[in-house]
């Protein structure tokens, strides 16, 4: 069994950051608090490791923003690009740095290039692994999820996935569209699995039939969304409208409808989620769904600070409203 710091910190009867203060050589503590931390994490066999020696500091000034590695265009990502933007403008107005790295780079023996440089907390973007979360919690670490939350006691940002997704299909409906397809990422990423239980719900609250002939799901990207809707439209059936869980399947979407020679909104009405740039590209402008991407990662730095400062914390689920902006796709 590995012994954490939390375990010693309970054997020597004292919080978690002042067996942190004493092992980094920070902050203040009394001669007989560093002889019982010690003495308890020698009873216990405690091996300090390289994670063990980032702990938080208040001297660091770093912020880790770690990443999902199958994610890892992130920082060029159409909808993290901005949030990411915001997260380094919001930190380095406090006077933080941020080092970027991937969920892999704090597992193992590749933890050392960027817990060597210490940081005072984790912001965790999309994806993560909870076991990478409990790791980090038994460690002390303040850490905040971005864009995805988790059943472990830890503080998150994320948009109002079930209510827009909700809004969007009985926005369709009230319009007289009754053939509604979803077409979305994989439902073992949280955001698309609540966006998928908004249209489950809307077409269920309206007494419209589920056509699971018209539900695909696949990457979320522009190529994948494409392969999505030329998967249904090869089939013979055509939509009168279709959901999307995120922009880029719905750019892809539009590509293969229109190579079907279709005409949109007249034949398929398309909507998506997020409302990324590059939407002001796309003919005819998509309707879609908002997420304030800025104020997501502002808040994130704003509550991962309180954490760090151990300010109390007032509430630990933070679900962003979204809006809906019907452009001419619709």
């Amino acid at each position: 069994m590995n012994v954490t710091i939390k375990d010693v910190a309970k054997a020597a009867g004292v919080s978690k950051s002042t067996v942190s203060r004493v092992f980094s050589n920070s902050g203040n503590y009394s001669d007989d608090t560093r002889r019982k931390v010690l003495e308890a994490a020698e009873r216990l066999n405690y091996k300090k490791n390289i994670i063990a020696t980032a702990m938080k500091t208040k001297e660091t000034k770093n912020i880790g923003l770690i990443i999902y590695k199958e994610q890892k265009p992130i920082l060029s990502h159409p909808f993290y690009a901005p949030i990411i933007e915001a997260i380094v403008d919001s930190s380095q107005k406090r006077g933080y740095s941020i080092i970027i790295a991937t969920d892999q780079d704090i597992e193992g023996s590749a933890a050392e290039p960027l817990l060597e440089k210490r940081v005072d907390g984790i912001i965790f973007a999309s994806f993560v692994h909870s076991q990478i979360i409990k790791k980090c919690k038994d460690l002390g670490l303040p850490l905040v999820l971005l864009n995805c939350s988790l059943d472990l006691d830890v503080s998150f940002v994320k948009a109002d996935n079930y209510v827009g997704a909700y809004e969007a299909v009985a926005y369709l409906i009230n319009k007289n569209y009754r053939k509604i397809g979803f077409l979305s990422g994989p439902l073992e990423n949280n955001n698309y699995y609540e966006r998928y239980r908004g249209y489950l719900a809307a077409l269920n609250d309206y007494n419209i039939p589920l056509r699971e002939n018209l539900i695909r799901f696949g990457e979320a990207t522009i190529s994948e969304g494409t392969r999505l809707m030329d998967s249904i439209l090869d089939t013979g059936e055509v939509p009168r409208a279709i959901f999307a869980s995120c922009d880029m399947i719905a750019i892809g979407a539009i590509k293969s409808i229109k190579r079907a020679g279709l005409k949109i909104p007249q034949d398929v009405a398309v909507i998506g989620f997020e409302d990324i740039e590059l939407n002001a590209l796309i003919e005819p402008a998509l309707t879609t769904v908002f997420v304030d991407k800025v104020k997501m990662g502002e808040l994130a730095v704003d509550i991962l600070l309180d954490e760090i400062d151990e300010k109390p914390i007032q509430k630990k689920e933070n679900i962003l409203p979204t809006k809906l902006i019907v452009r001419e796709s619709s």
